[in-house]
């Protein structure tokens, strides 16, 4: 998965978080904190194992976590036409599509 980061992981964390506070613009700081949270989720067994992202096994918790961060700075610079929630984590899980095959 080299180099597929912002299909894999980026893009879709952002646009879960820019649809649950319905941000009317997507600023750059948005994609600052995406890379931020994409970073911290790699661990030392990861970098050990040679990769530079999460596993794949861990791409909804990692997404889910990206989406928090963009919908939070959506709230916070007055971007969000949606009300905050009281459980921000809890609404983003209830939007993921969740693939049943």
């Amino acid at each position: 998965m080299q180099g597929q980061g912002n299909n894999a992981y980026v893009f879709p964390g952002v646009g879960l978080g820019v649809i649950a506070s319905r941000a009317h613009t997507i600023i750059y700081d948005m994609f600052l904190a995406a890379s931020r949270v994409l970073v911290a989720a790699v661990t030392e067994e990861d970098l050990s194992a040679g990769t530079v992202y999460s596993p794949l096994n861990r791409i909804r918790r990692v997404s889910r976590a990206i989406a928090v961060a963009v919908a939070e700075i959506a709230w916070e610079e007055g971007l969000a036409q949606e009300d905050r929630p009281k459980d921000i984590e809890r609404t983003i899980t209830e939007l993921m599509y969740e693939p049943g095959y």
